[in-house]
């Protein structure tokens, strides 16, 4: 999923589900902001005091290193649907989508994040959860690791008056490139309006309608909204409740173009606030908080001269790092 889902769609599903604009803007951003917080190196928001961050986002990232994939790609963007330790002659790294079924690891996500009882790290943790749980419908299929089973042979677009299109490039490219997450699929997975196929590495063909698992995934992601202002989740239904909204959510989701113009149709049909991955930190921080570019060595020294402002622990940023700490405790427990 791209900007459009976690953040703008996010928006709009909380305004639905009953949220305030303010509550909406604190789950949407904090969904978002997984694919954005590069930053890892502790700070020292006063003197003499060190607060960890957690690095979420995963790009310009060694993703051959095992840290990288156990503590990142796992916990934010591939989790599995099983407790290792329970049953390990079963278990599978591979992503499949939430169920939200009593064994499935997305409701015991939920679960911990509605037992949270500071209200803003609550909205925070839910957005932080709900950006995991959305990933689930488009990276179903693959997995965290570097491993076969992420490995993508021959891909195909569908055409608009039907048939499919080969796409050489794609299907030669993926032998530079590592067989982790949907990497071999390259962004195929997150466009919400694309229907593709390819061959697994079982060699079986395989079509996702990218469209229709989206629109699985904001269902699903309503009634957690619902559930989390106390609402009856098994009776609400985004396209009952919302038959004219579900209709445009399709519309949004069938559009094609970049990122930036599906963006654009989402922003002007919500009215949320335009998303800057910079102000989150901006609000927490003093000092030059634009650090997503520079290398690991240079971020470190960068950061040492960052310190917090007066409210620094109760902002959003300060509460993100947070409820990250928790998901990343909570899904490695889950998969030691």
């Amino acid at each position: 999923m791209q900007l459009d889902y976690h953040y703008y769609a996010i928006y709009h599903l909380s305004e639905l589900a009953g949220l305030s604009k303010s509550e909406a803007e604190t789950v949407a951003y904090a969904s978002q902001y997984v694919d954005d917080a590069t930053e890892s190196e502790p700070i020292e928001p006063f003197e003499n005091q060190h607060f960890d961050t957690v690095r979420t986002a995963h790009y310009n990232l060694g993703a051959f290193d095992w840290n990288v994939q156990k503590k990142i790609y796992m916990p934010f963007h591939f989790m599995p649907s099983q407790i290792r330790w329970e049953n390990p002659a079963q278990f599978s790294y591979v992503t499949e989508p939430a169920s939200m079924k009593m064994n499935d690891l997305s409701a015991k996500l939920i679960e911990n994040v509605l037992a949270e009882t500071l209200p803003t790290l609550k909205f925070v943790r839910m957005g932080v959860a709900l950006h995991t749980i959305a990933d689930t419908f488009s990276h179903f299929g693959f997995s965290g690791r570097h491993n076969r089973e992420n490995g993508v042979g021959r891909i195909w677009l569908a055409k608009k008056k039907g048939g499919w299109e080969f796409r050489p490039f794609e299907t030669i490219g993926d032998i530079f490139v590592p067989k982790i997450g949907h990497v071999e699929a390259y962004h195929y997975p997150d466009l919400p309006f694309l229907t593709w196929r390819y061959n697994g590495y079982h060699k079986k063909n395989k079509i996702r309608e990218n469209t229709t698992h989206c629109l699985q995934g904001v269902r699903l992601i309503y009634k957690l909204l619902i559930n989390m202002k106390d609402g009856d989740a098994q009776q609400a239904d985004l396209q009952s409740d919302y038959p004219k909204e579900y209709r445009k959510i399709v519309s949004l989701f069938s559009s094609t173009g970049d990122q930036d113009s599906r963006c654009d149709k989402w922003e002007r049909h919500t009215g949320a606030p335009r998303y800057d991955k910079h102000k989150w930190r901006k609000e927490a921080l003093v000092g030059d908080v634009d650090w997503d570019d520079m290398s690991q060595g240079a971020r470190k020294y960068h950061v040492k001269a960052i310190k917090g402002k007066d409210n620094f622990d109760q902002t959003h940023w300060a509460y993100f790092h947070r409820a990250a700490h928790m998901q990343r405790s909570q899904v490695l427990g889950w998969l030691n």
